[in-house]
């Protein structure tokens, strides 16, 4: 008798975009894939060249891992209807395919006795680096669907994304919004666009340069801090108060005590 596929897919939505396409270890192991109706299952596996549409979730019971990967607003009634269905979940891996969202998604599973974790890509590494979070087993498992050759997964403990998507909106939005600080004050200095450009591209590098190499410790005091602030409130008040708080609280960032 051919051995059970040991993934099962619960999809929803288009997924030849998503990184579940990608996933270098699903294609061989998937199994029955669940949506909500049998012909979008089958365009799922169609899509996907793997598994088999099922109509109900019986076929559940011989997987190892639940993939979950459907939009967030049908996430609630997707998981409401897994959870009832008639599956013995101890010792399975419910695991999330989202970005944003994270294991405790899952704790009506965990407290069923599944394993629960959450996997997404790592924005910026061409889907070479991927996040894993969740209890251990779910987390080994994840990682078996995408560790291949040069992609790698890195694994963070349960209910700890929330502390990753914060550093990504720190190099993100808010960095962001410090270029465009800077780049308003060069504006304002009288410097051209394209040098604008330049000497940003120049002092953040640096920045990260030195960052890199010695930490918080790098962290420079700003010099003449009073006359910069001085001088752009009388153009732009609300860049000069968003100067001085960052400065402030950048000096206290840097003093706090490294973990252990």
């Amino acid at each position: 008798m051919k051995k059970a596929k040991s993934v099962a897919l619960i999809g929803a939505g288009k997924l030849t975009d998503s990184p579940l396409s990608r996933f270098y270890g699903l294609s061989d192991r998937l199994g029955p894939v669940k949506s909500s109706s049998f012909r979008l299952a089958s365009r799922i596996a169609n899509q996907l060249r793997a598994g088999y549409p099922v109509k109900d979730f019986e076929k559940f019971h011989s997987s190892e891992l639940i993939l979950v990967c459907v939009p967030e607003p049908a996430l609630p009634q997707v998981l409401a209807e897994l959870a009832s269905a008639p599956i013995d979940f101890n010792g399975k891996a419910v695991v999330l395919s989202s970005f944003w969202l994270d294991s405790s998604e899952l704790h009506q599973f965990s407290a069923r006795g599944a394993a629960v974790a959450s996997i997404c890509p790592i924005p910026g590494f061409d889907d070479l680096r991927y996040l894993v979070e969740g209890d251990p087993p779910a987390v080994l498992s994840s990682r078996r669907l995408v560790e291949h050759r040069d992609r790698r997964a890195v694994s963070i403990e349960r209910s700890l994304k929330p502390f990753f998507l914060a550093a990504l909106t720190w190099t993100g939005s808010v960095l962001f919004s410090v270029l465009a600080a800077a780049g308003e004050s060069l504006r304002i200095a009288g410097v051209t666009p394209a040098v604008s450009a330049s000497i940003l591209e120049k002092q953040v590098g640096l920045t990260l340069r030195s960052f890199v190499r010695a930490g918080r410790s790098s962290l420079p005091d700003p010099q003449e801090l009073s006359k910069q602030v001085c001088a752009l409130a009388k153009t732009d008040p609300d860049l000069a108060q968003y100067m001085e708080h960052s400065a402030g609280l950048a000096r206290r960032l840097a003093k706090k005590r490294k973990p252990d």
